[in-house]
């Protein structure tokens, strides 16, 4: 959701435009290497009140002077293309509707693992292992993490290594770690966990259409073979091991009352559940230079997949510098 943002400034706007060109460059760089990183373009953000849909027509107006395209359409045309078979049966009180051409979709564990395995090519190293402390030495940075020796009766061990620069991005755990460095950083970061449900449904074969749909902060997204990805719960907690509510998952599945017959059909494949790092007191995400050749990036919340590339970008200009 980058064109379809209701601001037109700011730093988030900025993060968000980026990160939507990043995407299209890094999918034919990927590509040319052998990857395949599909991108499923299309959004629709369907309107749930004339004042929403209103908003709607002037964000249209809006992006037109910035030379970005959106359209809107009203509900006798929503209609015609739920009967033409471009929409499925819409939720009960679309007012109207707002189509984005550039938004989208992006598969996250395919475009993680294609990153990985490319980043590899370049020298990228992957050490698994736990990080329990980060601490100053000399002018560098010692990483100490807790590692299992699988070769040897699954011994742990605790491992060190000294890096130039390091880029926190542990979410949650963040604050644990900086908490050693110093007390005016640890306390200045303040992350609070919302657990968020998402379902993956088997739809009714009379279903398919293309393009993602959003409707009051709820996406349903298609995918190859019939299914569809629904989420998700927004629920603040205290703690990252509790599970998620059920009446939350209920209620979004149903889409809050207004769920059409043909996603009251659809049959449950799985479930499953994560927790996002909300930053409280400050806007997401939190991209900071803490120390020298120590920066944070976490707390991106909703947005850690599309924010993730200019988030790179941010992080790789700092290196350069």
């Amino acid at each position: 959701m980058a064109n379809v943002f209701q601001r037109s400034g700011g730093r988030n706007w900025r993060l968000r435009q980026q990160s939507l060109a990043l995407f299209g460059q890094w999918q034919q760089e990927l590509e040319a290497a052998g990857f395949e990183v599909p991108i499923q373009r299309g959004l629709w953000m369907l309107a749930d009140s004339s004042n929403q849909f209103k908003k709607q027509q002037a964000l249209a107006e809006k992006r037109k002077k910035e030379n970005i395209k959106l359209e809107t359409f009203d509900p006798i045309q929503l209609n015609n293309f739920v009967n033409s078979g471009r929409l499925p049966e819409l939720p009960q009180g679309v007012c109207g509707a707002l189509w984005s051409e550039f938004d989208g979709q992006v598969d996250p564990q395919q475009w993680m693992q294609a990153l990985l395995r490319s980043g590899q090519n370049y020298g990228l190293e992957i050490i698994d292992g736990l990080v329990n402390q980060l601490k100053q030495d000399c002018g560098n940075w010692q990483v100490s993490w807790l590692c299992i020796n699988n070769d040897q009766n699954n011994q742990k061990y605790i491992e060190n290594r000294k890096f130039d620069v390091i880029l926190l991005c542990s979410g949650l755990a963040s604050t644990e770690l900086l908490k050693p460095l110093a007390e005016d950083i640890s306390t200045a970061i303040t992350l609070q966990p919302v657990i968020g449900q998402a379902l993956e449904l088997k739809l009714p074969t009379d279903i398919n259409w293309q393009g993602n749909i959003n409707w009051g902060g709820i996406n349903l997204v298609p995918r190859p073979g019939g299914r569809l990805w629904l989420g998700a719960t927004l629920e603040p907690t205290q703690t990252t091991s509790q599970m998620g509510s059920t009446e939350a998952l209920q209620a979004m599945q149903h889409l809050n009352g207004a769920a059409p017959e043909w996603l009251k059909r659809a049959q449950i494949l799985r479930k499953w559940q994560g927790v996002r790092a909300q930053p409280l007191e400050r806007t997401a995400p939190i991209l900071e230079l803490l120390l020298p050749g120590l920066m944070i990036l976490a707390g991106h919340y909703r947005n850690g997949i599309l924010l993730g590339p200019a988030s790179a970008a941010w992080a790789a200009a700092n290196i350069l510098n």
